[in-house]
């Protein structure tokens, strides 16, 4: 199995990096998703709807840890990962923060990855454009 970690600074106090990582409202602003559904409480659903190529998905996830504002984790499984969705297919997401002199530390770990071709595509693309999209996006409303 495969495991990556991302770490970036964000220009933004840590209680600002936090509610952008758990509003529904505001992901869609700076994540590549038209939806995202969720109560924000632990063992409640969460809901990723977007689009890629053209082919709508679903990440359908379950919330782990909230501990506001430095923690937070879910499992989820995908249906544009091109697997069953059975509890090994889950990956587990998480994100620590901490403040910075300048601002907040945003750590990623995204585990449990199965697929050699998804962990080169998510390591080498998606979570830099993601992360960046993300700190742009803080940086440019805070």
């Amino acid at each position: 199995m495969f495991e990556i970690e991302k770490i970036i600074e964000i220009n933004a106090p840590k209680h600002r990096v936090f509610e952008a990582l758990t509003s529904c409202r505001e992901i869609p602003k700076y994540f590549p998703l038209k939806e995202v559904v969720s109560t924000w409480e632990v063992g409640s659903e969460v809901l990723y709807k977007g689009e890629v190529n053209g082919s709508p998905f679903t990440d359908h996830g379950t919330i782990e840890t909230l501990e506001k504002p430095k923690f937070y984790s879910y499992r989820y499984w995908s249906d544009n990962h091109g697997t069953e969705r059975t509890p090994e297919n889950h990956l587990v997401i998480s994100y620590s923060l901490s403040e910075t002199p300048f601002g907040t530390e945003l750590k990623l770990v995204q585990s449990n990855i199965r697929s050699e071709e998804l962990y080169n595509l998510m390591e080498t693309q998606v979570w830099d454009f993601l992360l960046g999209s993300l700190k742009q996006h803080l940086e440019a409303h805070t």
